[in-house]
């Protein structure tokens, strides 16, 4: 369970990071205990095949969480511009590392946050605000991908 805890945490830490959304499920789940794969190494043959929810989420946490230490800053930028290369730089950390997520929940629920980040950084490239109604929908379509990865890696 205290994995799954971090994961959520992370993800929650790094949409807050990108777009200041905030938010998350303490749904009941899989509360097994695997060690967390290393971030660069791809998952054992053994768990390509059935690779558990929690080895999952702990697969992508630590992607999360090795951008979040990379960060020398807290706080979303208040540059459009700057956000969206920062929501940039985490969409294709997420990307990297999907591949090796064999359970399809947990695949799947992060595949659609990864995509609403990146319409996120689209629209505050395109609007050139954080303030515009095309970032506040995306915005807010980013919050309801992680309460899907909430719900699939939750908290408790």
């Amino acid at each position: 369970m205290r994995r799954t805890l971090t994961a959520v945490t992370t993800a929650l830490v790094a949409v807050a990071l990108l777009a200041g959304c905030s938010g998350g499920s303490s749904d009941d789940g899989d509360s097994a205990d695997t060690s967390a794969p290393s971030k660069s190494s791809a998952p054992s043959k053994t768990s390509a095949a059935k690779q558990t929810t929690t080895e999952a989420c702990a697969l992508v946490e630590n992607e999360l969480k090795s951008f979040i230490d990379e960060q020398t800053s807290f706080s979303a930028p208040a540059d459009p511009a700057a956000r969206a290369k920062l929501v940039g730089e985490f969409t294709d950390r997420l990307d990297a590392a999907l591949p090796k997520v064999t359970n399809n929940d947990v695949h799947d629920a992060f595949e659609d946050f990864t995509e609403d980040a990146k319409e996120y950084a689209s629209a505050l490239t395109s609007s050139g605000s954080a303030d515009s109604a095309e970032a506040k929908d995306a915005q807010t379509d980013v919050q309801s991908s992680l309460n899907e990865v909430s719900a699939v890696c939750p908290s408790n």
